[in-house]
């Protein structure tokens, strides 16, 4: 029962990934259009300036999700009860901790939004940013809370509710600010729009968990031992997130200095396109953590402990090998046709980055393990250091090839970080079969994949005009992949599971 409501959460995170996606591009185009650019440049201005907030919140629905997965391995009913108890009130009392820091720094903030922004807006503006900003910290605070709850459910194997109502709300909230902006274009809309959704999903999750699992937060079930062991995950999580944004702005800074705005606007595409990748890809990664945690309490020896790490990892390559070898096949003609025929570089850029990162992916699931282990810090402080070797050789790199040296940079920090130093750490400490795990990951699937791609890809290539060529190269690729894949490559149980799954569709 839990692996069908594990592939249903893992199908409906998908879908609100892709929602995600598409209703952001919907909206970006219509608020553009609707709210004017000083407006919506506005609003994205105190946006910005809000997100960094959230480095503040050092990933406790994710500490929340690790420690009640461990906690649910505990053989005797009544200890596990009791170290739920303290685990549970103690990530909460952090967070509520986390919560007052977050609210002192934001003061800060609103008080000196006059002195930050005194060049490029004017006082009324100031005023106008100011009570959006307010209306945002609400929010962020809200959806903090949030992420704690939803990280308890998921740890309890909870797959389908917090990703159903995700995708509700994704869908709500497009349709109410398309009509509201409709008649009204403020952008403060778009803030309260934001905190009564987030307020109602806040309230929804509580009361289910709640009525199904009678939690409660007890200042008495405080923990010292719970927050020692919390704390180095935390701050892993805090290293993390201020990688990633280092990650995702130093090549677009050194462009912008040592080049021009137009490598920017390229390689932003190059960005989008690398950011949405990833994103898909890590989507069934938490799934597998409870799972991943069962297995590792059991001390299987490590060739049986890697063949439980092979089905996720097939799932990744399924997905996000679809993915990359259909950007190969008609990438250009899809930048053509979204960006412009000026824009067709940023293909090559592109698949450059996205080959390491697909490798890397492919066994993404690791990351349970680090979090199931409480060494988290190890990823962080790789990632950490694969952000210092890509500024080094982007900065070196730009001067000999320009945009390309940018790339290639980062291509290179991503096999030397994530792929060789991880696996290696991977190898020695966890003793994981990783060259036997991708083999298995890779069998039946990736070689078929790529077959389909090189064929679609010299097909389109003969097809006049980009969006026919995408169209029917696209469909080319899907036909033979999925075929090959069906017909030669997947496992008897496989194909099984995929015909009980059409048949409970049907």
């Amino acid at each position: 029962m839990n692996r069908k409501k594990r592939g249903l959460g893992v199908f409906i995170s998908y879908a609100s990934t892709v929602v995600n996606m598409i209703c952001g591009l919907v909206l970006s185009s219509f608020l553009l259009r609707a709210l004017g650019d000083v407006e919506y440049g506005l609003y994205q201005t105190v946006a910005s300036f809000a997100s960094y907030l959230v480095l503040l919140e050092f990933g406790t629905g994710t500490v929340m999700t690790r420690n009640i997965a461990v906690c649910m391995n505990e053989p005797d009913p009544d200890k596990r009860e009791e170290i739920l108890r303290k685990n549970y009130s103690t990530v909460w009392i952090i967070s509520f901790i986390l919560s007052v820091v977050i609210l002192l720094v934001s003061i800060i903030f609103y008080f000196n939004l006059n002195g930050i922004y005194a060049k490029t807006m004017t006082e009324s503006q100031i005023a106008y940013a100011k009570n959006i900003l307010l209306i945002m910290i609400v929010y962020i605070l809200i959806n903090y809370y949030t992420q704690n709850l939803s990280g308890y459910l998921l740890a309890r194997e909870e797959y389908v509710f917090s990703k159903l109502v995700f995708l509700i709300k994704i869908i709500v909230r497009t349709v109410v600010l398309v009509t509201i902006i409709f008649f009204a274009s403020y952008a403060v809309i778009i803030a309260i729009v934001d905190l009564v959704l987030s307020a109602a999903v806040l309230a929804v999750t509580l009361a289910f968990q709640l009525k199904k699992y009678k939690t409660k937060v007890r200042f008495r079930d405080f923990d010292k031992g719970v927050f020692r062991t919390s704390m180095p995950m935390c701050i892993a999580m805090l290293l993390q997130v201020l990688t990633n944004q280092a990650n995702n702005n130093v090549d677009k800074f050194l462009l912008g200095i040592m080049m021009n705005l137009e490598s920017v606007a390229l390689y932003s595409i190059v960005q989008y396109i690398f950011v949405s990748f990833s994103s898909l890809a890590t989507v069934p990664v938490t799934m597998f953590l409870p799972e991943v945690s069962k297995n590792m309490a059991k001390k299987l020896p490590s060739r049986e402990f890697t063949d439980t790490l092979v089905n996720p990892c097939r799932l990744t390559v399924i997905i996000c090998g679809s993915i990359l070898c259909g950007f190969f096949a008609i990438g250009k003609q899809f930048i053509h046709v979204v960006y412009g025929a000026s824009k067709t570089d940023a293909w090559l850029y592109t698949m450059i980055i996205l080959v390491p990162m697909f490798i890397y992916m492919t066994t993404a699931v690791l990351l349970n393990v680090l979090d199931i282990a409480n060494k988290r810090i190890v990823g962080s402080l790789v990632l950490f250091g694969t952000t210092i070797v890509n500024i080094a050789l982007t900065v070196i790199f730009m001067n000999f090839w320009g945009i390309i040296g940018a790339v290639i940079a980062t291509a290179i920090a991503l096999v030397l970080g994530n792929i060789i130093v991880m696996n290696i750490y991977y190898q020695k400490k966890f003793h994981i079969h990783l060259l036997y795990l991708y083999k298995k990951a890779f069998a039946g699937l990736l070689p078929y994949q790529i077959i389909a791609a090189v064929i679609a890809f010299f097909v389109a290539k003969l097809i006049p005009g980009a969006l026919v060529s995408m169209l029917a190269g696209g469909a080319l690729y899907l036909v033979v992949s999925f075929g090959a894949i069906y017909l030669f490559g997947l496992k008897p149980a496989e194909k099984e599971r995929m015909k009980k799954l059409f048949r409970r569709r049907g």
